[in-house]
């Protein structure tokens, strides 16, 4: 079965114990709420860990204006539609030395600029099944409050999603990758 945005809604409707949609326009207040909460939870996981689906490379020219102080170069961030726009800087070729700082990238090497960056993926049929249990979970976690009265479900939830990372993170290191996990402080805090 292909993986579709209505497959992952319907997987965080499973988590949660309610009722499944047919589309995002059905206009049961489930499917309202996944249309609203799709995207941001889809980014959100994206940017959590270096999914091979969303790895994109990129040469990018410096810019005219120069930074203020402190670095030679700046450089703006892909900011594309799908699968341009970079959620995550990962890595600059050959270097160590830069800063983010809001959508630029600031350093001391000259253009062009090889990084390597977890772009925006819209294309659900592109994403692996790790990493559409991982945005169902995540999802779940938004959902929960306005579909269930359950605090346990939700705190179910984020255990599951921290279960999935940590698969994911073991088999990336099976695949050659062994990048690193980084969770975001609700999900630490959770822990």
């Amino acid at each position: 079965m292909a993986i579709s945005t209505v497959s992952i809604c319907n997987r965080a409707l499973d988590l949660l114990g309610a009722d499944p949609i047919t589309s995002l326009e059905d206009g049961s207040k489930a499917a309202n709420l996944c249309q609203r909460n799709f995207e941001p939870s889809a980014d959100s996981v994206l940017r959590l860990y270096p999914w091979n689906a969303a790895l994109r490379r990129a040469r990018l020219p410096a810019l005219s204006e120069a930074p203020a102080w402190g670095y030679l170069y700046q450089y703006q961030l892909p900011q594309g539609p799908e699968p341009a726009f970079c959620l995550r800087l990962l890595e600059i070729d050959n270097g160590s030395d830069y800063r983010v700082e809001g959508r630029r990238i600031l350093a001391d090497y000259a253009a062009p600029l090889d990084i390597l960056y977890i772009g925006r993926v819209t294309d659900t049929a592109t994403f692996d099944p790790l990493l559409a249990e991982a945005v169902a979970a995540k999802l779940a976690v938004h959902l929960a409050g306005n579909l269930t009265e359950s605090g346990s479900r939700i705190d179910a939830a984020r255990g599951y999603l921290r279960d999935i990372l940590g698969q994911a993170k073991a088999i990336d290191a099976q695949e050659g990758g062994a990048a690193s996990l980084v969770v975001d402080a609700w999900l630490q805090a959770r822990g």
